[in-house]
């Protein structure tokens, strides 16, 4: 975007033109100012742009080859517009340069900032500019001193006018002095280390934050040549610079600027101090190599000791983590092996005859093992969710049916607390959703169960309605209970915590439910809030941008013995894996209704070994066993049916194991399915019809 033409153009011009600067030879002045600014700034082009009619013009540059561009796409021309700097951290997001060729294309300007070169007042001629191929922005200091800097240009130009009058003469000399005092001034009050050296790398100057950074005193480094003993070079890694390697020696070699080095020299103490260092070159006119080599450099030795102690705490906290991943693991399998010998006893038990009396104490034990896994699940997920290791699935889910089923689920707890419990379906008629049906059941189990804990009157209604914008829906959890205030509502979502500590006392609870709500719903893309007054009610939104599908879902599997048994032959052979003589009677106690022929082994070997000796329909397997673990015997049974040709046994991986990364194992190894324990009747009729749908005609069940 052109800039717009200063109200006085034809004044500024006319100033422009006295100064009869234009086109004329370098001036060494202003070619070490810009060599100066591009330290000072760290970057690597500087210029003194002279802004004429149709173009700008550079008088003074560093780090770039041409002499001027067209006006209508200089950033200079947007500069002169005001005395004050013009200043552009990313000019992809300005609008009046996103389209601008000088960014688009060479030199690539991401950052820009222009200092007016002000001649008179609301006279502007054009600017000192410091650009930059990257983003980035300006430190006060920084602007300040190209302030100067730019009052020093000014100066410059002023002096070359003024020759040309030989009455003004000692006056310009005076104001030139002055002025260098003023860059004497800035070099010496830069917090930067400056040195700079001649040709042959001798250094010439040495400015006070040199000296104190160093640890020299001037006298000392004024004369100091790059092989001086007593300031040897080292590169980050800790291996010594070659002398011709050195930064500010390869500048002058090649005449090209060098940035963001990390050198390390000797200090006082016999250590190392490391520098983050920068050197640019300055070059006389009319010659192709540099005359000097400005370097600047500031003591980074502190922060490099924060960074690797930093790297020293970051590995011991992913050694912690992995441990705890590790430990959290290891128990899961523990508890989860007892724990499904409580359910599944529990659900083969409920399927016996049993008098009212025993049916309600079966269910207790049922649910009690239920709320367990949940506990526990709920801690595992927790840590799967820090560890960055819980992968949602994408499968074609029917939401409605979903809450439904969390609605029956909630059903006889509402009952006893007579609240009533209503669902309001706004979504279309048997529209799916792309989603993690077991993800997004447990987060509405959890709300649902939180509003029906913390009511003690009134109702709960779970609302389902579509997104307003774009696809996915939203689920609202309303409820007449003891609702929170502002404070209370900050910790809602937080780990291991609760509105006060009164709320536990009263309701009980980990205070995990919430924050595994939150972090699952921010795993499916969507997000959770809660609003609420206290003693009135609290209501609970999810949206969740899910994608649409038009697949259809198959029906529930109830707890029926026969809709259980639905489809699975009779007479099939079934062999266990298993070292745990309680999970070999749970299961035994579980198969019976199916009516299928039982076989055990209790480690891997012997499972390998009844494979090899008979024939089965399928092999339910464990994962942790002695002598032999299910991935080994698995990965040799597939082995043996690739080497005689048989047809694959449907194994199926039947673990205490529920990690996402022991399904993948599983499944890696040869495993059909993974199915983690504690493990139900309907999960293994489950496992049974897929298998059977995998594998069709193929089981000796069925040939």
């Amino acid at each position: 975007m052109a800039a717009p033409t200063p109200h006085n153009e034809a004044q500024r011009l006319a100033e422009l033109v006295d100064f009869a600067v234009l086109d004329t030879l370098p001036d060494p002045s202003l070619d070490a100012i810009v060599a100066l600014a591009s330290s000072i700034m760290d970057v690597p082009i500087a210029l003194v742009s002279l802004v004429d009619a149709e173009r700008q013009w550079f008088k003074a540059r560093v780090g770039l080859d041409a002499c001027e561009t067209d006006r209508e796409s200089a950033f200079c021309a947007h500069a002169i517009l005001d005395d004050e700097p013009l200043i552009i951290p990313n000019a992809l997001e300005d609008a009046r340069f996103a389209n601008n060729p000088l960014v688009l294309g060479a030199p690539n300007i991401r950052a820009y900032f222009g200092f007016p070169l002000i001649v008179g007042p609301d006279l502007r001629l054009g600017t000192l500019c410091a650009i930059d191929t990257k983003v980035r922005g300006i430190t006060d200091q920084q602007i300040e001193q190209m302030k100067a800097l730019a009052k020093i240009v000014v100066s410059q130009l002023e002096i070359t006018r003024s020759t040309r009058d030989a009455l003004a003469l000692a006056e310009a000399n005076e104001a030139l002095n002055r002025e260098a005092d003023h860059a004497r001034v800035i070099l010496e009050t830069m917090s930067e280390g400056v040195l700079i050296k001649n040709r042959i790398g001798k250094i010439v100057e040495a400015n006070a934050s040199a000296c104190q950074i160093l640890g020299l005193s001037r006298d000392v480094m004024l004369g100091m040549m790059p092989n001086d003993p007593r300031w040897q070079r080292l590169r980050e890694n800790g291996t010594p610079y070659l002398p011709h390697e050195i930064p500010a020696i390869e500048v002058l070699r090649s005449g090209i600027p060098v940035s963001n080095e990390v050198v390390g020299v000797p200090d006082a103490d016999g250590g190392t101090k490391w520098l983050h260092l920068s050197a640019s070159p300055l070059f006389e006119p009319f010659e192709e190599t540099p005359s000097f080599v400005v370097s600047t450099f500031s003591d980074i030795t502190h922060l490099k000791s924060q960074q690797e102690h930093l790297r020293d705490l970051s590995v011991k906290a992913n050694a912690a983590n992995a441990a705890k991943t590790q430990f959290l693991a290891n128990m899961s399998h523990e508890l989860r092996t007892p724990l499904n010998g409580v359910v599944g006893v529990a659900s083969a038990l409920a399927n016996t005859p049993l008098d009212d009396r025993q049916k309600r104490m079966v269910e207790l034990i049922r649910s009690s093992g239920k709320d367990l896994e949940r506990q526990l699940s709920d801690i595992l997920d927790l840590t799967k969710v820090e560890a960055g290791e819980l992968r949602l699935e994408a499968v074609p889910i029917d939401v409605s049916l979903i809450i439904q089923e969390v609605i029956a689920l909630m059903s006889g707890a509402c009952a006893q607390k007579k609240l009533e419990l209503a669902f309001d379906n706004k979504l279309p008629a048997q529209q799916l959703f792309l989603g993690d049906p077991v993800r997004l059941r447990q987060v509405i189990t959890n709300l649902v169960s939180n509003a029906v804990k913390f009511t003690a009157l009134g109702r709960v209604k779970v609302t389902a309605s579509p997104r307003a914008m774009g696809p996915g829906l939203v689920i609202d959890v309303e409820d007449t209970g003891i609702g929170f205030d502002e404070a209370q509502s900050q910790k809602l979502f937080e780990r291991f915590s609760q509105a006060d500590n009164s709320i536990t006392r009263r309701f009980g609870g980990t205070g995990l439910g919430l924050a595994i709500t939150k972090s699952l719903t921010e795993l499916m893309g969507g997000t959770i809030r809660a609003q609420s007054t206290p003693e009135v009610g609290s209501v609970f939104t999810l949206d969740l941008p899910l994608a649409l599908d038009r697949a259809v879902m198959p029906s529930c599997v109830s707890e029926d013995p026969a809709e259980i048994c639905r489809d699975i032959p009779k007479d099939l052979r079934v062999l266990l894996v298993e070292d745990q003589l309680l999970n070999q009677q749970v299961f035994g106690f579980m198969m019976e209704p199916f009516g299928a022929e039982f076989f055990t082994a209790t480690n891997g070997a012997e499972g390998v070994e009844a494979f090899e000796t008979a024939t089965f329909d399928v092999i339910f397997m464990d994962m942790q066993m002695p002598i032999k673990d299910g991935l080994a015997a698995t990965r040799e049974i597939r082995a043996l049916e690739a080497k005689t040709g048989a047809k694959p046994t449907p194994i199926i991986m039947l673990t205490a194991n529920a990690g996402e990364n022991h399904r993948r194992d599983a499944l890696a190894a040869g495993a059909d399915l993974h199915v983690a324990k504690p493990v139900t009747q309907v999960a293994i009729g489950d496992a049974l019809r897929t298998a059977l749908a995998t594998y069709g005609k193929a089981l000796r069940a069925q040939a």
